[in-house]
């Protein structure tokens, strides 16, 4: 019994010495057995396994997967857009910098809208006819 637990402690050590420590990249959800948990881009997990699909990663306590892309780079953003043309101007009315959130904020952007396409589309009479 004696010679079995240093034997045994050998086999563990060589079974978790494949584990690679990696950095996650991008905010993912590891998802074992009865939990999850929520891992933000720049963890250090332990890498046990990864598949076409999914990762098999430690982190603390917990052993779970996680979707392979996680560990990747993530794709670089589209190319910067050119300055703006001559020939596209911007909108003449864009939308409001902070839009509103609740109904009633939603209900009155509404009537403002509609009250300026009102004012918009009155006929003014112009001095020249009235006279």
């Amino acid at each position: 019994m004696k010679r079995l637990i240093p034997i045994l402690f050998v086999f563990a050590t060589a079974v978790f010495a494949d584990a690679e420590e990696v950095t996650l990249k991008q905010s993912a959800v590891l998802k074992s057995d009865r939990s999850m948990v929520s891992l933000k881009a720049g963890t250090v997990v332990e890498l046990v396994s990864k598949d076409a699909d999914t990762a098999t990663v430690k982190y603390g306590k917990v052993t779970g997967t996680i979707p392979a892309s996680k560990l990747a780079e993530p794709k670089p953003a589209a190319a910067p857009k050119p300055a703006e043309d001559k020939a596209n101007p911007p909108p003449a009315n864009p939308p409001p910098a902070n839009p509103p959130q609740s109904g009633y904020g939603k209900a009155v952007q509404k009537a403002k809208d509609n009250a300026a396409a009102h004012d918009k589309n009155v006929a003014k009479p112009a001095d020249e006819i009235l006279k």
